[in-house]
């Protein structure tokens, strides 16, 4: 492998990065786009067509047991051996294994499947701005965009309302052991709280086993392809995983979505205009400042790229963020807002490929209908404080975003 500059490194410490990475992605991006992170110890790729080409590449593995070790790595099985866990979930098996489990778990998620929740999503989403309407103010993620995932999700598996709080505060903590760099303490309590998300969910499914009821986890229960079921093992990390994933990209989006339109005001007077838009809108958004920033996977054959070659065990850090901000792909105005940008649906928020997202479908029609319903209902939207980021490097976020509204 070719000297790298040690000027140059990947680092999400920097003053500035939570606010926007986008900067240092750049400038790693021009100088070193294949690049060895000592910090992370595996590769970080930002250019478009490096990232497209690891998440089509057959050989590629998503199971750590295939990676060399490292400080991370071992870490990583250290502390899964103490929990005593077991790597169930598909987005972390390969196949056969990921495609057993994604036949089992694939047909409430399809197209049609969330199209027909279209009206029960709307009933929430209306439920909360009726509440918020007379205030005049709100802070969009922590009043709306953050609890209407888990009402949802809720309300799929047939899960009372009264638990949604602490749903959220489970699946926030499940989001931000995701990250690698973490401090330990936070690390041991975001695990001893996936823990009781896990138990809660065990013990719901064996009582849908029990009294089974017209939800999506009774046909999880149940689902049965070519003989085979989820075990009660794999049924309760695949629901964790579809918590977090459904929930915190989805109050993400719709953060970023409402940011992005206060701040051009043109772009939300277009689709005021043609509400046509509106899908096309959701895709620009997940391209500009999508939640997904990092998707990991380690090699198994050596990966030649321009600029370096990845050896077999080493750990790589696909910049999906970048991806999406790099001009080879996407112009000189990649990092403007354009709702009408032809080819924003070539984004790479979801993945490809056979490990490409199972609940894009619920994260786009939520995203949709929250924003819709958020511009059509309310008017004068402006920033009413700073928007406050969440401090994570792998699913990004806002924390905050103040409000100020008039009520049409």
């Amino acid at each position: 492998m070719a000297d790298r500059s040690r000027s140059l490194t990947f680092d999400p410490f920097e003053p500035g990065y939570v606010e926007s990475p986008y900067e240092q992605y750049a400038r790693l991006r021009a100088a070193d786009p294949v690049h060895w992170s000592d910090l992370l110890e595996g590769w970080v790729l930002t250019r478009y067509d490096d990232v497209t080409h690891i998440l089509r590449e057959p050989t590629i593995s998503v199971e750590l047991d295939n990676a060399k070790p490292t400080a991370f790595v071992e870490a990583e099985r250290t502390r899964m051996a103490a929990n005593n866990r077991k790597i169930d979930t598909l987005v972390l098996r390969d196949d056969p294994d990921h495609a057993r489990l994604r036949k089992l778990m694939q047909q409430p998620f399809g197209i049609r499947a969330i199209d027909a929740l279209r009206e029960m999503v709307c009933l929430r989403i209306d439920a909360a701005l009726d509440a918020l309407a007379g205030r005049g103010e709100m802070d969009v993620i922590s009043d709306f965009a953050y609890p209407l995932p888990v009402a949802v999700f809720c309300e799929m598996l047939g899960i009372p309302d009264e638990d949604s709080r602490q749903f959220r505060d489970w699946t926030a903590a499940v989001a931000r052991n995701l990250d690698p760099v973490l401090a330990e303490d936070e690390r041991v309590e975001n695990l001893r709280l996936l823990g009781e998300m896990e138990d809660y969910l065990a013990d719901l499914a064996d009582e849908k086993r029990r009294r089974p009821a017209d939800d999506i986890m009774t046909q999880l229960v149940q689902a049965e392809e070519e003989g085979e079921r989820l075990t009660r093992d794999e049924l309760v990390a695949q629901l964790v995983t579809l918590y977090v994933a459904g929930h915190e990209p989805t109050t993400s989006l719709i953060g970023t979505g409402m940011r992005a339109l206060i701040e051009h005001p043109d772009q939300l007077a277009m689709l005021e205009a043609d509400q046509s838009l509106f899908p096309n809108a959701v895709n620009e958004f997940l391209r500009w400042d999508g939640p997904n920033q990092f998707v990991r996977r380690v090699a198994t054959e050596p990966i030649v790229l321009a600029g370096g070659t990845i050896e077999p065990g080493q750990v790589i850090y696909c910049g999906v963020g970048a991806a999406n901000r790099d001009p080879e792909r996407w112009g000189d105005d990649v990092d403007e807002v354009h709702i009408d940008r032809p080819d924003a649906a070539h984004h790479l928020q979801f993945g490809m490929g056979v490990h490409s997202c199972l609940g894009a479908h619920l994260a786009r029609l939520q995203a949709e209908l929250a924003l819709r319903a958020l511009t059509t209902r309310l008017c004068d939207i402006e920033l009413a404080g700073a928007p406050v980021w969440s401090e994570r490097m792998v699913l990004r976020g806002l924390q905050n975003l103040p409000v100020s509204f008039s009520v049409r």
